[in-house]
């Protein structure tokens, strides 16, 4: 079990990292937008008395893009922040199993997240919300961090899969 499992594991994360690592360099790029929009709005605010009309909604939404596209990414190559005070003191296969249970568990709330801002996006587009002052529609950004977590979930799952395989082999 544990070859066919290790060999489904691995074709996950052939699968689903390189769609996390597409999502990093859009959110990349809306960072680097953000930076833009925000140098020019300063500029325009204290030298011209001009500041661009929107910018605030705009920061927010490429915040979210930003976040939302990088999360899965993150998870990916384990670059959140670990406390593994008594985790480390544990034996190694204690280790698999605890972290295959935490993947499981952080695999079906980050799922549920996903399905329910996926919901909210269906939402929102029914009732046509938009921004108060450019009037951007907000349900493609709000479906758009329904895929940035489903793409953590899948991260999670793939991890999940790879942890079990490593608990049961050890």
């Amino acid at each position: 079990m544990n070859g066919w499992l290790g060999r489904f594991g691995l074709f996950l994360e052939k699968t689903v990292f390189p769609v996390s690592r597409f999502l990093l360099f859009i959110g990349q790029f809306a960072l680097v937008m953000m930076v833009i929009l925000t140098v020019v709005d300063v500029c325009l605010r204290y030298v011209f008395n001009r500041p661009i009309l929107g910018s605030y909604e705009l920061t927010e939404f490429m915040m979210a893009v930003l976040v939302f596209s990088t999360i899965g990414y993150t998870m990916a190559v384990k670059g959140h922040v670990v406390v593994d005070l008594v985790f480390a003191k544990l034996p190694q296969r204690a280790r698999d199993i605890l972290e295959c249970i935490t993947s499981l568990i952080a695999f079906i709330l980050f799922a549920i997240v996903a399905w329910r801002n996926a919901v909210q996006a269906s939402t929102a587009w029914g009732r046509n919300d938009v921004t108060a002052e450019l009037f951007i529609p907000i349900s493609p950004f709000i479906l758009f961090v329904s895929i940035g977590i489903a793409v953590l979930s899948l991260v999670l799952f793939t991890q999940f899969i790879q942890s079990l395989a490593k608990a049961i082999k050890g």
